[in-house]
């Protein structure tokens, strides 16, 4: 064997010994780089694991408030949102949103690596993390979960991890519409669906090109964007939408020249507002006897009210409009007496409200001629005629702590006045009170509870309905049926103007002084125009 042939030999050996090497170098060293990889990965799949993934399809929904017809009346919320299903959302609107925020969307598992390396080369030679990259699942795991520390390799890792769990357990149109259930909106709207009820009037599904191209437009910067605080940069970003759709070639220039050409039919904000403020604070209150905070404000409620809308806003409306002295407050509260259902109540002259309710809480003294009726029917019920005209006559035949019993049996609360002064009317009531009290002598005896809400709904399923509506607290006495529809006096030191106007459907009484008590007067004209009024909203 040549010598020349046994180099080659050796040169060979040597070269597959080093390729050997090479290999077993290789292979430690991919180990020594895959088991941190691994352990990494293991971290944020367990970090990701103890995220409750049930979160992102259960998410806060405002409580809605009904009158008894069924029209809206107001919203409790924390975060103010209404819930729309897939098959309301318009298939444009889907366009619209892949085009601009996840073109791969119905590809991809969670993560789009080819944008992911683009963003990580724009990061990279910014030397900042400018660019994220993230798909709308991505999204929505960072919206559920409340990822919104600064951009860091560590949130954006975590953020990974838990897109896939979600990607793992919800089909895609589950992951959009919980996405647009979710993100903000700009102008306080949680949801597409609320977003589309208050800037366009219209829920999603009647959405036009042009509305959905603008709604998801704003999504980048629902603040700054929101059409009711910038439409100029609405329109700009509705506009950026349609390019890109024609970039994408799925519409035409001409098709996009025709969306843009489309009004926008943009409500006002002041506009078209059936919300009653008074109506819903007063609401809150049987709700919290049976509801937490949470159920109240995020439960998706819908409650059906004993509220009459259109005598609710009837008696705003005398209460604003009503001439009374600078200073003066002014009260009403309209019940059914055959019931005790709340038809309206208004607890101040202003128009947003505040805690306080002088329909409610606020106790003045009757007067003489308020209370007279009353204690007629204690005078009754004692076996004594009442002397009309002349409460404190009627009253004398009375023993003062038997007629004190049996007011409370008509539900007063308050303060009693000694000896002949409670027939003079010095009995501290509130509106409510006395209405439901003057509603016990209509219905001969029977006094009703009163009801604010008739029925608590939640998905479909009935949580609450009305309770009893009345029970007997006097007995029929034939002879009181003379009761006027109309009733109006001033408590003895003249600090209190009362009015109430009584009809079988309807009892509804004013209240009219300072919260610091000091005397005034009505003028004439008021005082009928106040008659006049109270007397046309009973019938």
């Amino acid at each position: 064997m040549s010598s020349s042939y046994q180099n080659r030999q050796q040169r060979w050996i040597k070269w597959v010994m080093s390729l050997k090497r090479l290999w077993e170098f290789a292979w430690k060293g991919g180990l020594t780089l895959l088991i941190p990889l691994l352990l990494m990965i293991g971290w944020y799949a367990w970090h990701a694991s103890k995220f409750d993934l049930s979160e992102t399809s259960r998410m806060p929904e405002r409580t809605v408030l009904l009158d008894r017809n069924g029209i809206e009346i107001g919203t409790i919320h924390g975060a103010n949102r209404r819930l729309v299903e897939f098959e309301e959302i318009p298939t444009f609107l889907k366009i619209c949103l892949f085009a601009r925020e996840d073109a791969r969307f119905m590809d991809h598992e969670g993560v789009d690596f080819w944008g992911l390396a683009r963003a990580t080369l724009r990061n990279a030679k910014d030397l900042d993390f400018t660019q994220g990259a993230s798909t709308l699942s991505m999204q929505l795991a960072r919206n559920t979960f409340d990822l919104r520390e600064k951009k860091s390799l560590n949130r954006k890792f975590l953020e990974i991890a838990i897109t896939y769990r979600i990607e793992s357990k919800f089909s895609k149109s589950e992951i959009l519409t919980a996405y647009l259930n979710r993100i903000y909106f700009g102008s306080g709207f949680n949801g597409i669906e609320e977003a589309s009820l208050n800037y366009f009037g219209r829920p999603t599904s009647r959405l036009t090109k042009g509305q959905c191209a603008l709604l998801v437009g704003i999504i980048r910067a629902p603040h700054a964007c929101s059409p009711w605080r910038n439409l100029e940069g609405a329109v700009r970003q509705r506009d950026e939408v349609l390019d890109r759709l024609i970039t994408t070639e799925v519409i035409s220039p001409e098709q996009a020249d025709a969306i843009k050409s489309q009004t926008l039919d943009l409500r006002n904000p002041n506009a078209g507002d059936l919300e009653t403020d008074h109506g819903t604070r007063v609401l809150r209150r049987p709700l919290e006897i049976v509801l937490n905070e949470t159920q109240i404000t995020t439960g998706g409620l819908e409650v059906i009210t004993s509220i009459d809308f259109q005598l609710q806003r009837k008696l705003e409306k005398l209460v604003q409009e009503t001439s009374i002295p600078d200073g003066c407050q002014m009260a009403s509260i309209a019940i059914d007496p055959r019931n005790g259902d709340l038809l309206g109540v208004v607890g101040c002259r202003e128009k947003k409200p505040t805690g306080f309710n002088r329909a409610l809480d606020s106790h003045r003294d009757l007067g003489p001629l308020m209370i007279e009726p009353l204690i007629g029917t204690i005078a009754l019920e004692r076996g004594h005629l009442p002397i009309v005209g002349n409460p404190v006559a009627t009253g004398r035949q009375l023993q003062a702590q038997d007629a004190i019993q049996l007011l409370k049996r008509f539900g007063f609360e308050g303060t009693f006045g000694k000896g002949e002064d409670l027939y003079r009317g010095t009995l501290s009531v509130s509106p409510l009170e006395l209405a439901i009290a003057y509603a016990t002598l209509l219905q001969n005896g029977s006094r009703p509870t009163p009801v604010f809400v008739r029925e608590l709904i939640q998905k479909e399923r009935t949580l609450f309905s009305r309770p009893a509506a009345s029970f007997p607290a006097f007995a029929d006495h034939s002879r009181l049926k003379k009761i006027p529809d109309f009733i109006s006096g001033l408590s003895l030191p003249g600090t209190d103007h009362w009015a109430a106007s009584l009809s079988p459907e309807k009892v509804i009484v004013v209240w009219i002084g300072y919260d610091n008590p000091k005397p005034f007067n009505l003028s004439p004209r008021e005082s009928q125009r106040l008659k006049a009024d109270l007397l046309q909203i009973a019938r």
